[in-house]
């Protein structure tokens, strides 16, 4: 019996008799999570969780509510709550046109294989994580390590007759050793995500870690001034992750969008190209619909420096006259926004040889030290960072530095973007680039 069908067209019901629209967004998973420290198991935890989240439609307000017990009455409740909300919200929605709900698509969804691996091959790979890179010279320790597995499920359902659903399994692993040398201690990392269990490969993610680790230490102290910068393919998504807001219709409705009316105009280096792509089943942001139930679709962003188009929700696409892009995002306990989900910058065609040799000095940002708030001013675009790296001239490294900051302005660095390296990151952050080169930025250090 599917008693969450069943109860949701109880409530659709009643919906109805109150002149109001209904929507429920269902999320359900389990996580298994495994770390080790000093070669014992350190980390054993095991997550289960199952969430509703209600919108209710009342002509242009809309409300909303949440609950964790999937009962008829805890779900009613909620309902009540919900709409009770969407009333409250009325006078501040007076004006605006009557909300729409979603209306049955066909689309393709196709179910994932789920593999059964045994606890012992999950605990072998958590275990190898640590000790593999406790067994290479100059690795002190390795204060995070861990492998996890979550499988789940995401489904709408709606009072204009939506109902789809779809599951995942995903898996991912990671490592962060601590490197030391002499009075020089560095730590660096690698991750990756992937659908595929047997895609994990403990030899090359502890490799690079430790690699990643190591050539930091005995960095020098860069000199202040403007340098060539090659921006890492694992660093250069903290820079998407800057300026990817900008492209939703939500933010250019309330004003917070640099790119507000530039559709049409090059806003990047004619070798940059975006897109999001939902649909790609191999990375971690893969949704054949988005959190009203629309059919998921491709979505060019910027197309060889061009600004092809905004993303938007059902409400957003209406109340702008803009294409609907099947961007709505939300959680259960959240309120619908606007949001990509794999965005991709394609490969370029040389390689971080050929692109660190084109410039006599050249500073290789490794790491934003400080993430994405560390300096960065989403109203005006304007980025100060701190960051480390490694120095290199005429193509041959002198060196790693630190103590410095990274500064310009994100929409002037995509316009200076004059090399893209011809391999891509893992994808485990649902953010895939290659190596970026940007003709100058401004380094503050010593």
């Amino acid at each position: 019996m599917d008693q969450i069908k069943e109860n949701f067209l109880k409530i659709s019901k009643l919906a109805t008799e109150k002149k109001a629209q209904v929507e429920l967004l269902y999320t359900e998973s389990e996580t298994l999570k495994l770390g080790y420290k000093q070669k014992k198991l350190d980390k054993f935890e095991s997550i289960q969780s199952q969430i509703a989240g209600l919108r209710v439609l009342v002509g242009p307000s809309q409300g909303y509510a949440y609950t964790e017990n999937l009962s008829e009455a805890s779900l009613l409740n909620a309902f009540n709550e919900a709409f009770n909300n969407a009333q409250a919200n009325a006078q501040s929605a007076a004006g605006n046109k009557a909300l729409s709900l979603i209306k049955p698509e066909a689309m393709q969804i196709t179910e994932p294989k789920f593999t059964t691996v045994s606890i012992d091959e999950k605990k072998k790979v958590a275990a190898e994580l640590e000790s593999n890179c406790l067994n290479q010279d100059k690795i002190q320790s390795v204060p995070w390590a861990g492998f996890s597995e979550s499988q789940g499920a995401v489904r709408v359902l709606n009072s204009a007759g939506v109902d789809c659903q779809y599951k995942y399994q995903g898996y991912s692993a990671y490592a962060y050793p601590l490197a030391k040398d002499g009075e020089s201690s560095k730590m660096g990392g690698e991750a990756v995500s992937t659908r595929n269990f047997k895609d994990i490969k403990v030899s090359e993610i502890t490799s690079a870690a430790v690699k990643k680790a190591k050539e930091k230490l005995n960095p020098q102290t860069l000199k202040t001034g403007n340098y060539a910068t090659i921006i890492t393919s694992d660093e250069f998504t903290t820079m998407i992750n800057m300026f990817e807001g900008y492209f939703s219709a939500k933010q250019v409705f309330e004003g917070k969008s640099l790119l507000k009316g530039k559709i049409g105009e090059k806003i990047a280096s004619p070798m940059f190209t975006l897109v999001d792509n939902p649909l790609d089943e191999n990375l971690p942001g893969y949704r054949p619909f988005d959190s009203e139930g629309a059919p998921s679709k491709k979505t060019t962003l910027i197309e060889n420096g061009e600004f092809k188009t905004f993303i938007t929700n059902l409400e957003y696409a209406e109340k702008m006259n803009l294409p609907h892009t099947s961007h709505a995002a939300r959680s259960p306990a959240g309120t619908m926004s606007i949001g990509c989900s794999n965005l991709l910058v394609p490969a370029g065609k040389e390689s971080f040889d050929q692109l660190v040799a084109k410039y006599p000095k050249t500073v290789v940002v490794t790491e934003f030290t400080g993430g994405l708030h560390a300096g960065y001013n989403e109203t005006t675009g304007e980025f100060s960072m701190p960051a480390e790296g490694l120095l290199y001239e005429n193509g041959k490294l002198v060196g790693a530095v630190d103590q410095f900051v990274v500064s310009g302005n994100i929409l002037d660095a995509l316009k200076k973007i004059v090399g893209l390296s011809d391999k891509l990151n893992n994808g485990a952050s649902g953010r895939v680039c290659p190596d970026v080169l940007i003709e100058s930025l401004s380094f503050a250090g010593a």
